[in-house]
């Protein structure tokens, strides 16, 4: 059983390194990890997501959202998806049902995924580079290519409206390329 376990981790975590990097990437300057070191943070870190302040209002969901991020970076999915799921009982945030999707992609539950995936984007299918290439990669894992496909070009066309210099420009060409290399 934990041969299986560190087999599955070990395909896994490049694939959630993959789907994580735009989800992060809503800003220059991210590292592969998507985390900034911030000396005038109080923590020193400030992960860049792209969902704005309404997605933290009241309470300390924030914080579970940051230790959340923190679980899934150090590769402990069941905490962080225990975790996602009192804090998607306790607010519409979409930052929290894109987490929540990362974590279910990394344990192999593709269709509860891309019901994640989808909650967190805003207009139907479109909207967040990060949340759009997760749920491409759910779609291809059920074997829903033409699936996958469409959401490529879904985001190319976003990708060719922003050209180089808007502040999507960098979150989405790693989205593109996260999902042509998962479509290959």
């Amino acid at each position: 059983m934990l041969e299986e376990f560190a087999m599955r981790l070990t395909i896994l975590f490049p694939l959630l390194c993959a789907v994580a990097v735009p989800a992060y990437a809503q800003q220059n300057g991210t590292g592969i990890s998507g985390i900034h070191f911030d000396a005038g943070s109080p923590m020193g870190v400030v992960p860049i997501t792209g969902f704005g302040p309404d997605n933290f209002k009241g309470g300390n969901r924030s914080t579970s959202l940051d230790q959340a991020r923190q679980l899934i970076a150090s590769g402990d999915l069941m905490q962080a998806d225990k975790l996602l799921a009192t804090v998607i009982g306790e607010t519409p945030s979409r930052e929290a049902r894109f987490l929540k999707g990362v974590t279910k992609l990394g344990l192999g539950d593709a269709a509860s995924a891309r019901r994640y995936f989808e909650q967190s984007l805003y207009r139907g299918r479109n909207g967040h580079p990060g949340a759009m290439s997760g749920l491409a990669i759910a779609e291809i894992k059920l074997g829903n290519v033409d699936a996958a496909r469409d959401i490529l070009h879904k985001l190319q066309y976003q990708q060719e409206k922003c050209g180089h210099s808007c502040d999507r420009a960098g979150s989405l060409k790693q989205a593109v390329g996260v999902v042509e290399k998962a479509l290959a």
